[in-house]
This record gives structure tokens, C-alpha cells and sequence, in this order.
């Protein structure tokens, strides 16, 4: 029997089974000469700390931040958008990233993507070199921290408690949602799904007790 786990805002709670979802208020859109909502979002209170994060917990947000990371790791793939916070340009194109836990009761880790493109055929057309980056769930508020290990440690959150523009993840079933700079002004936008194989079942049974 699978347990069931919510994460949405108190008065949208509802029975679904292991579900991760949120949203945020403010329009997806871009504000011409002005900067983007996302620039000064939460006032810059974003913040990267997973000092203490290797161990799991239980918060009051409607489910626990330990099932969460089960969800979570292994392997996803799917599209990604990418938006340039300073121009408003988008690139588009696929990815696959893959979670992993410092330990079996862990809700931080490490992780890899790799993004590439498509021929008209689908067959993987282009390739880059994977992009490694830690990530880490926070205990208080079920958010999910990136931050790639590149030359400027871009790091990005996934805002578990917004109304429109958070992030939905749902066991076997889909990871989708915003990334929003913390440290930039990008913006990323994914839409993946877990990969179907043996290793990636087994990581991502979370809930089938």
C-alpha cells in the first residue's frame, strides 16, 4: 500500500496519492523594459545552507521532507527551458538529470545533467558535457536547492509553497516546474519524466511499502 503524501498550500489540500506540487501568484510573462517578476522574488532571501541536511525530517507542510527526497533521486528527463534573466531569451531543449542521496536517509546529495538535442528522427543530434551540481531539500519548507558546480555556482530553488510557478513531483510520474535564481537573474523551467529502467524503478519506489 502506498503512502500518501501532499505538499500544496493548507487551503488546497486534497487527497492525492504521493504528490509534490506548488505554484506562485505572480504572471509568466515577460514586463518589457521592466525587470522580470523573479528578479526580486521572496526580497532575496534565498539562500544556500545544507549544513545539517543529511539526515531526513518531518515538517507540518503536509507530508515528510524524507519522502520527498525518495521521490526524488534517480534519473528524469525530459524538456527544459532556459531563460536568460538579463535579455528574455529562451533556449529550448531536452535534459536529463539524475539525483542522488549522500546516504539512504539523506535529503541532500549530488547529481549530474546533460542537456541535448534532437534530430527530426529523435535521435540525440547534439550532446554537452554533464553539468554536476549538489541539491538539498529544505527540512522547514519541502524547497529544492541547485546549485551546479560551474565557475559561478548558479544556484536555483524550486518554490514548494508558491500558487502557480512552483514545481509538481509525483512519484514514476513527472517532474515538472520552475527553477528560480538565487544568485542570477535566470529562470529555468523543466518538464521531465522518469526514466524506465531497472536501476532508475528500484530509486525511485519511494513509496511502495
Amino acid at each position: 500500500m502506498k503512502k500518501n503524501l501532499i505538499l500544496m498550500a493548507a487551503a488546497m489540500m486534497m487527497a492525492v496519492p504521493t504528490l509534490f506540487t506548488s505554484c506562485d501568484d505572480d504572471p509568466w510573462n515577460w514586463y518589457g523594459d521592466n525587470e522580470p517578476w523573479w528578479y526580486d522574488y521572496d526580497d532575496g532571501n534565498w539562500g544556500w545552507n545544507d549544513d545539517y541536511y543529511d539526515h531526513g525530517g518531518d515538517n507540518n507542510s503536509g507530508g515528510s521532507v524524507y519522502d520527498e527526497a525518495e521521490v526524488l533521486q534517480g534519473e528524469w528527463d525530459g524538456k527544459m527551458t532556459y531563460t536568460n534573466g538579463d535579455t528574455g531569451e529562451q533556449s529550448s531543449f531536452y535534459a536529463n538529470m539524475t539525483f542522488v542521496r549522500n546516504s539512504s536517509n539523506a535529503i541532500k546529495g549530488t547529481g549530474t545533467e546533460i542537456d541535448y538535442t534532437l534530430d527530426s528522427q529523435g535521435n540525440v543530434d547534439k550532446q554537452n558535457s554533464p553539468l554536476k551540481f549538489y541539491w538539498y531539500l529544505d527540512e522547514k519548507t519541502n524547497d529544492i536547492y541547485i546549485k551546479y558546480l560551474t565557475q559561478n555556482k548558479s544556484t536555483f530553488v524550486m518554490d514548494a509553497s508558491a500558487k502557480e510557478h512552483g514545481f509538481w513531483l509525483e512519484e514514476n510520474k513527472s517532474f515538472t516546474g520552475y527553477m528560480i535564481g538565487t544568485n542570477n537573474k535566470d529562470m529555468i523551467y523543466i518538464d521531465l519524466l522518469p526514466v524506465k529502467n531497472n536501476e532508475a524503478k528500484k530509486a525511485t519506489r519511494a513509496f511502495s511499502k
